[in-house]
C-alpha cells in the first residue's frame, strides 16, 4: 500500500482510527487467551502499516493537516 494522494491520506487516516477502537475494543473482550493474542498482534501489525503509510505520504507531501 501506498498512499498518493490527500484522499487516500484521509480514508487511511479513518481506518487507521477504526482499528485503533477495534484494538481497544478486543483487549477488553473475553475470548479465548491464544485467540485474543493473536487477534490483537493482527491488529497491531496493521496499524503500525497504516501509521508508517501516513508517516512516509506527510514526509513527501509536507503535513496535510497544516493546510487544512
Amino acid at each position: 500500500m501506498s498512499i498518493e494522494n490527500r484522499h487516500q491520506w484521509e480514508n487511511t487516516r479513518a481506518k487507521l482510527q477504526e482499528l485503533e477502537q477495534l484494538y481497544e475494543k478486543k483487549q477488553q473482550e473475553s475470548l479465548d487467551e491464544h485467540i485474543r493474542e493473536l487477534t490483537l498482534h493482527s491488529l497491531k501489525k496493521r496499524i503500525n502499516q497504516f501509521k508508517e503509510e501516513i508517516a512516509r505520504y506527510e514526509a513527501r507531501a509536507g503535513s496535510p493537516t497544516r493546510s487544512v
